[in-house]
């Protein structure tokens, strides 16, 4: 699902299975007092990325004065950096920026050219947060689904069963199979899996089989 944000980031309501992630790369520029910040927004999946994007960046502008940088994958996964500022001038704003928009799977980079004048400490926190903003306002997202995997092994007289069941569920048909009776692939909303889990063990009896199977990464 694709989401044109622009000012209203932080108002796009998900439900508990759903979170936000970038869809597409960003950039966005604010000059400060002569210095001149340049912001970039990305899509990562995993700290590895994010690492990976953020040393690209940092030889592209190998000659700027700063790169500094905030990136969260997920509640339990994010980092900051303020690359030689003065500590929690540079990073943390713009992770602040990230966590206001409610974004996961996102790095943030912030690349300074000094142009001879010291900003102070609340100058660089809003130089910083401030470009962060800027290009979070021109971000589009994309709503991802948290789900669990499930095959379903059942005769073909239960398949209209299951299907009703899956759909009321608001869970997604991923593969199907009919070579031995119906194999069926399906992703099930992280919280709708218990409740899906119960209603199988009810229906054991006509035949019908799960696995949970491991959710690949999108």
């Amino acid at each position: 699902i694709i989401f044109n944000l622009m000012n209203t980031a932080s108002k796009l309501s998900v439900t508990e299975d759903e979170y936000k992630v970038p869809a597409n790369d960003v950039m966005a520029e604010l000059k400060v007092k002569g210095s001149r910040f340049i912001a970039q927004v990305f899509h990562v999946s995993s700290r590895e990325e994010a690492e990976q994007v953020y040393d690209r960046v940092k030889k592209k502008y190998h000659n700027a004065t700063h790169n500094c940088f905030a990136y969260r994958i997920d509640s339990d996964q994010f980092r900051y950096s303020d690359d030689g500022e003065p500590s929690g001038t540079a990073g943390k704003p713009i992770l602040q920026a990230l966590d206001g928009h409610e974004l996961l799977e996102a790095l943030c980079v912030v690349t300074r050219y000094f142009g001879g004048t010291k900003l102070g400490t609340g100058g660089l926190i809003r130089a910083y947060g401030g470009v962060a903003e800027l290009a979070l306002e021109k971000l589009t997202v994309r709503v991802k689904v948290r789900t669990v995997r499930y095959r379903l092994q059942l005769p073909y007289e239960q398949e209209p069963l299951i299907r009703r069941l899956l759909n009321n569920l608001d869970a997604a048909i991923v593969s199907v199979d009919y070579e031995r009776g119906v194999t069926l692939v399906a992703a099930v909303p992280v919280s709708k899996g218990q409740n899906f889990e119960s209603q199988l063990d009810d229906l054991k009896h006509l035949g019908i089989q799960r696995e949970e199977l491991e959710t690949p990464e999108e």
